[in-house]
């Protein structure tokens, strides 16, 4: 994101950040550059859906919660997507922590990431 949007928001780089909009959230790293125009927030895809609230916020990056849900076609169930319309705020870690206790207890390997036992 812009440093003038970021600034606005009170983000700075390294922050985490949640983006959302009417169909749920996803929480990402903030990466504050001039690289990018005023007002624009991009995001990569993440690796996996690891929810915190299922289907309205997700931290393992999974941008579907947010893209729009549409088929390109009645031919096929494939999308095109260049962007769509979401906000950003700084998001508030121990307040999601002490919110949902259950989602930050899950099995979790720091090395590879997710364990099978999370999902069972």
């Amino acid at each position: 994101m812009h440093q003038s949007t970021a600034e606005k928001r009170g983000i700075k780089n390294g922050d985490v950040v949640r983006v959302y909009n009417e169909r749920g959230g996803v929480l990402c790293g903030a990466y504050v550059t001039e690289r990018i125009m005023p007002g624009v927030v991009s995001v990569d895809h993440g690796s996996r859906y690891d929810p915190i609230i299922p289907g309205e916020l997700d931290r393992g990056g999974a941008i579907n919660t947010i893209t729009p849900h549409n088929t390109t076609s009645k031919n096929t169930t494939g999308m095109a997507v260049c962007g769509f319309l979401v906000e950003a705020e700084r998001a508030n870690l121990d307040e999601l922590r002490k919110k949902y206790p259950e989602a930050f207890n899950r099995p979790y390997d720091y090395a590879s990431g997710l364990k099978f036992e999370r999902v069972l």
